[in-house]
C-alpha cells in the first residue's frame, strides 16, 4: 500500500514539475517581406519584350554599347537659330546662317537641349541599373515641334539615385533622351499616369 502511495506521489510530482516547465520556444514565423518601392521593384535589364525595334534598343542598353545606342538614333531636322533663351530650336552653331538646317537629337532634363548629329560619337549613351516600364505614348501626350514625344517611351533607373532616363522611340529610332531628375517612385507614377496610354511592360509592382 505504502509503494503504492509513493508511486502516486511521485507521478504527481512529475507532473506538477512539468506544468511549471517553460513551454518549448515555438518556431518564430518568417515575417512578410517588405514590397519593394516602385523605383526600387524593376525588371533586369536582360528583360525582352518580343518587339523587334524596342528589343534592339533593350540589347543595346544592356550591353552598354553606346555605338550600337547610336546607330538607332531617330535624328530630328530643324532649323538653328540666333535667337537666345531655353527652349525653341537648336541654336546655330559658329559659322552657321540663321535658319541653316541641322540634325540634332533633343535631350530633355533641367531644360531642353541638343546634340548634333555630327557630334553624336561624343554621347557616350546611358548608365542605367534596371528597366522600370515600356508603354505606348498617348495621343494626349503634348509634342513640340523640335522635342518629340514619341510613340513609346522606356523608362531605366539609375544606380545611386541619379536620374532615371526615359529613351522615347517612333517608328524604331530613338527620337528623344529624357533625364528625370526626380527618380522617386511618386515621380515616375504621375509621368505613367499622365503618358501611358497602354502598357508594353508594366512597372514590376503592378
Amino acid at each position: 500500500m505504502r509503494l503504492f502511495t509513493h508511486k502516486i506521489c511521485l507521478l504527481i510530482t512529475v507532473f506538477l514539475i512539468s506544468a511549471c516547465l517553460p513551454l518549448s520556444t515555438p518556431t518564430q514565423a518568417t515575417a512578410p517581406e517588405l514590397q519593394p518601392t516602385a523605383a526600387q521593384n524593376y525588371h533586369p535589364l536582360e528583360t525582352r519584350v518580343g518587339i523587334e525595334e524596342i528589343d534592339n534598343v533593350l540589347n543595346a542598353v544592356a550591353r552598354g554599347d553606346p555605338q550600337l545606342l547610336r546607330s538607332l538614333i531617330k535624328f530630328t531636322t530643324a532649323k538653328c537659330t540666333l535667337l537666345d533663351g531655353l527652349g525653341g530650336p537648336p541654336k546655330c552653331r559658329e559659322g552657321e546662317a540663321e535658319g541653316t538646317s541641322v540634325e540634332v537629337l533633343p535631350f530633355m532634363g533641367g531644360e531642353g537641349s541638343f546634340i548634333h548629329k555630327d557630334d553624336i560619337d561624343n554621347w557616350e549613351g546611358i548608365e542605367v541599373s534596371g528597366l522600370y516600364a515600356i508603354y505606348r505614348v498617348s495621343a494626349d501626350v503634348q509634342s513640340e515641334e523640335y522635342y518629340p514625344a514619341g510613340e513609346v517611351a522606356i523608362i531605366f533607373v539609375a544606380p545611386e539615385n541619379r536620374p532615371a532616363v526615359s529613351l522615347r522611340l517612333s517608328e524604331g529610332g530613338i527620337v528623344r533622351v529624357d533625364h528625370i531628375l526626380d527618380p522617386s517612385p511618386e515621380s515616375l507614377e504621375a509621368i505613367l499616369q499622365r503618358e501611358a496610354s497602354e502598357w508594353i511592360l508594366a512597372p514590376g509592382s503592378r
